[in-house]
């Protein structure tokens, strides 16, 4: 993988020589040791995400800082205090000098990436978000605060009419460098969510309109009893690796999995994530740390992309919020089995495509057929990319279950 710096300037909000690839949970108290940092870095990681119910006093915090920086990670400072004041503003409309102060003795730490906000505002709260975000914007721009919203599926949660006007609001209100949401497509019935491509596409589309990135969680841990939710299955490899595949593939210009280190359960309940309570790797560990390989090889190249549609290729498509594209510059159609295709324009207006399974258990073969004859693409797998020539207007390929296929274009 190349180091040299990024070009995609409006895209590569945290790095600019990597793709940003974070985490939920990080280690507790008696595991916050050069052991367990190193280990997060090990694994491909290049942000942690703050957890308070770990880090909840100035020196933890300080302390995560300077682990993170001894390993090359960026740090977002996440305080309960910030979650209490935003839920609590709407009644006292005060942003507390504390939000200010309280960030002080961080913020020229050079693993200080901003603050985490909050986790999944419903729309009620989301003047309340905006306040802030104006006070930390005045106060410690270029510094970045982050926050994550829901997904289409948790409709108790935006606390509106629909999720697009939940959206729309966040848009109109907050104004965002960047939209976070979670999405945890996997079933423990079998299968996946029938509006996860949906929500993908939605966020695609409104992020496009604004150009600006957006950001996506991955499923690493099987979740249950979530009040008005079904029960997600225990990943497969296969089911992370599509995971991360089919969301940078609508464009997701950072990636963070849910969760690192397992949490504990409460009324949710979790099984392991990649690192176990105790803190051991499970066999989910070395599955995202090789990904992580494969998508700094491949995401790289799409990050300074805009993300400008989507095909599908399916015998029972899934529903989108933009209607798929049936071309998409050189490709004059797909066939083949199911698959979704990420269509892209780089800067310099050249066309990329990015094809994966439609679902995590299966693989694909697939025909790509062209405008013209023959000519020649670059094709990107894992981490090799190579020079291909076809010949009579298209191009077979085979996509094993849990991959992606990058297809650049010279024009």
């Amino acid at each position: 993988m190349s180091n040299m710096p990024l070009k995609a300037h409006r895209y590569a909000l945290l790095h600019r020589d990597k793709f940003p690839i974070g985490m939920w949970v990080t280690p507790p108290d008696s595991f916050r040791n050069d052991f367990h940092f190193k280990k997060l870095a090990e694994c491909g990681l290049t942000f942690v995400n703050g957890f308070a119910p770990h880090e909840n006093t100035t020196d933890e915090i300080i302390r995560a800082l300077d682990l993170s920086a001894e390993n090359d990670l960026l740090y977002f400072v996440n305080r309960a205090s910030t979650h209490y004041a935003i839920v609590s503003y709407p009644e006292n409309e005060v942003v507390p000098a504390q939000f200010v102060t309280g960030l002080e003795p961080f913020v020229s730490h050079p693993a200080f990436a901003g603050e985490l906000l909050m986790d999944e505002p419903g729309k009620p709260l989301i003047k309340s978000v905006a306040a802030f975000v104006r006070v930390f914007e005045e106060h410690f721009k270029p510094k970045m605060w982050h926050v994550n919203l829901f997904p289409t599926y948790a409709t108790g949660g935006i606390q509106t009419h629909s999720y697009e006007d939940y959206i729309d609001t966040w848009m109109a209100e907050v104004k965002p460098p960047c939209i976070s949401y979670d999405s945890y497509p996997l079933l423990a019935s079998g299968g996946i969510i029938d509006d996860y491509y949906y929500n993908l596409d939605l966020i695609r589309k409104k992020a496009l309109q604004f150009r600006i990135p957006f950001w996506t969680f991955i499923q690493t841990l099987s979740i249950s009893r979530t009040p008005g939710v079904p029960d997600k299955r225990e990943p497969s490899r296969e089911d992370i690796r599509w995971q991360v595949w089919s969301n940078l593939a609508f464009g997701a210009k950072g990636i963070q999995y849910f969760c690192y280190w397992t949490p504990g359960s409460a009324t949710e309940v979790f099984t392991d994530a990649l690192i176990s309570r105790d803190g051991n790797e499970t066999v989910r560990y070395k599955v995202v740390q090789q990904l992580n390989k494969e998508v700094q090889a491949i995401g790289r190249k799409v990050l300074g992309s805009d993300p400008v549609g989507v095909m599908q290729i399916a015998s029972e498509p899934y529903p989108l919020y933009d209607a798929a594209l049936d071309t998409f510059g050189p490709v004059s159609r797909l066939s083949g089995d199911d698959v979704i295709a990420g269509c892209f324009q780089d800067e310099g207006g050249k066309s990329q495509l990015l094809v994966c399974p439609l679902r995590p258990d299966r693989g694909a073969a697939l025909t790509v057929h062209f405008d013209r004859k023959k000519g020649s693409v670059v094709l990107s797998q894992g981490e090799t990319s190579n020079r291909v020539a076809f010949k009579k207007g298209r191009l077979d390929l085979k996509i094993m279950a849990g991959d992606a296929v990058l297809i650049e274009f010279s024009e």
